[in-house]
């Protein structure tokens, strides 16, 4: 009897509820019993005639179609495209129906459309998007870094950066940069990457190593300093170390081969400085070394050259500080020493060296060339000729020796010319021998010629140079074309080869006799004839009936205007 009146109390009580709930109350009891269907026209009758109840309402319908879109976003994203766009009407900006929105339109493959949504449309301001907002632009933007299209891929991964900062967005950003030939740009990004590059992110650390490289000696190549020195203060994890100084090595020699010396010797030294002493490797610090003493070994073969003797051994003293047991370096203090006539002295030093020293045939040669000029300037022949022997005994190819020589040759008097001949050469020679002196003065060029070109294939980076070889070479050749006009190169038989032109570029015969007359033509505008003459001295030109007379020597070639 009791549970029957408490049955009877209770359904009066619901039927009571009902008859006097509100649209809005009603359309919660049809939600909590999941009937969408009178949920949502319950919310919309008390849209349209409850004031009191309108937002809510509002509210709570645009919850039910997200909901709905929510239930329908992963099946069928066309429907839940429509679902939420009807939430969003009802509820504008609301975060998570323009995220779901962004997401069920990419769904359908509408990349452009979804990124507009979400970060231009209802999301401008939906922080809620950004990720997923980062990651359509990243999936764009490497769409359009594949294909080529460098502007778009930057524009894109700058603005993921931008909402989600981070390591590999960043240096992206740089890579499209560096594609676009845009370095400030590309900096720019670098300097953002770098604080985002973590320890364990070994991808992101390579990559900065390549551009770091790929930068850095492009800006050496270009001499332009600052960008070196901008990059390679850049520090993120795994930046420093031997790479580091492999760079720094670089870029030094780089700017050595621009000859900007100075700049060049500042960075080594700066790298062997205390501020390195215990970051250097020590093969990186052999490397600088080495490298600083070939810069001041070879600046001072530069001033041995020029005979500026006090900074060779100045460059020649640096040098043996960074690499003190190179027996190369002592080989080029002997010649600076023998530079300041102290030839045996020199020769001692070279002497004392293990002779596998390489150099060291070729140094004794040169100090013993410069024995026999010492010597002739003392007018001891004999001596000179002595100094001579021993010098080609060492090294008979070396330059310095052909110049020695010369210098001997000058004043040896030509094979077979007597006083007969010297007669006649004053009558008709067609070079005035200085006080009448016919001594061997085209074989003496003929020597000059060659040390000239044994010089040249040497290289200007060649060690073992004579102190101030190029001016004794300018000299004697200056006092020797004073009187012998004619251009003599090395011939290296002992005959003698004329090569006879017009200086009026005419054509015409030329009656040569040495032992026999030979005739050779000689065609108008060319560069001339050539005779051999195999048996070199006192030669005849006949031309159109006019004699002239000079003497062959062997081992010439000589070019003669007639």
């Amino acid at each position: 009897m009791r549970s029957t009146f408490i049955a009877c109390a209770t359904l009066l009580a619901a039927s009571t509820f009902v008859a006097c709930a509100s649209s809005l109350d009603k359309a919660r009891v049809a939600r909590n019993a999941n009937d969408d269907v009178r949920a949502e026209q319950y919310l919309r009758k008390s849209m349209a005639s409850d004031p009191e109840d309108r937002a809510a309402a509002q509210r709570e319908l645009a919850s039910l179609k997200f909901a709905q879109a929510q239930a329908k976003a992963k099946q069928d994203p066309a429907a839940a495209e429509q679902l939420v766009r009807e939430s969003l009407t009802l509820a504008p900006g609301d975060e998570k129906a323009v995220d779901l929105l962004g997401r069920v339109i990419h769904a359908q493959g509408r990349l452009d459309e979804a990124i507009q949504v979400l970060g231009e449309g209802d999301g401008k301001n939906c922080d809620m998007c950004k990720r997923y907002l980062s990651v359509l632009l990243l999936e764009r933007a490497g769409k359009r870094e594949a294909a080529k299209d460098f502007e778009g891929a930057r524009a894109d991964y700058s603005r993921a950066t931008e909402l989600i900062p981070d390591a590999t967005t960043a240096l992206a950003v740089a890579r499209s940069s560096e594609q676009l030939g845009d370095l400030e740009g590309m900096t720019r990004a670098i300097e953002k990457a770098v604080p985002l590059i973590r320890p364990e992110d070994t991808a992101a650390q390579t990559e900065f190593l390549g551009f770091r490289e790929r930068t850095v000696l492009a800006a050496a190549s270009r001499g332009d300093v600052a960008t070196c020195d901008r990059w390679l203060n850049f520090f993120p994890p795994g930046a420093g170390g031997d790479g580091w100084y492999v760079l720094q090595l670089r870029v030094a020699q780089e700017l050595y081969r621009q000859k900007k010396v100075d700049v060049a010797i500042t960075r080594a030294r700066t790298m062997l400085g205390s501020t390195h002493t215990d970051t250097l490797p020590a093969n990186r610090k052999t490397e600088f070394q080495r490298f600083l003493a070939d810069i001041y070994r070879l600046q001072g073969v530069g001033y041995l050259r020029e005979g500026k003797l006090a900074e060779a051994d100045d460059n020649f003293r640096l040098a043996m500080e960074f690499l003190p047991g190179d027996d190369k370096i002592k080989l080029l203090r002997a010649l600076a020493i023998g530079g300041n006539h102290e030839t045996e002295k020199a020769i001692q030093v070279v002497k004392a060296l293990p002779k596998e020293t390489k150099g060291h045939a070729e140094v004794l040669a040169i100090l013993e060339s410069m024995q026999v000029a010492d010597r002739l300037a003392e007018g001891d022949v004999e001596g000179a000729k002595a100094a001579l022997a021993r010098a080609q005994a060492a090294s008979a190819e070396t330059p310095e020796v052909h110049v020695a020589m010369a210098e001997m040759l000058v004043i040896t008097p030509a094979a077979g010319v007597n006083k007969g001949i010297v007669r006649q050469l004053k009558k008709s020679g067609i070079i005035k021998y200085p006080n009448d002196e016919v001594n061997r003065y085209g074989e003496a060029l003929s020597e000059l010629a060659w040390a000239r070109e044994q010089a040249r294939g040497l290289g200007e980076g060649y060690l073992f140079r004579g102190p101030g070889i190029d001016a004794r070479m300018a000299n004697l050749d200056r006092q020797l074309r004073a009187f012998y006009p004619f251009p003599v190169e090395f011939n290296a038989d002992s005959t003698a080869i004329l090569k006879i032109r017009f200086k009026s570029g005419a054509a015409g015969e030329v009656g040569v006799k040495t032992g026999s007359e030979q005739t050779i033509l000689v065609p108008a505008g060319s560069e001339g004839a050539e005779l051999t003459v195999r048996d070199p001295g006192l030669t005849y030109f006949r031309i159109n009936g006019k004699v002239s007379s000079f003497v062959t020597e062997p081992y010439t070639r000589v070019t003669i205007d007639l």
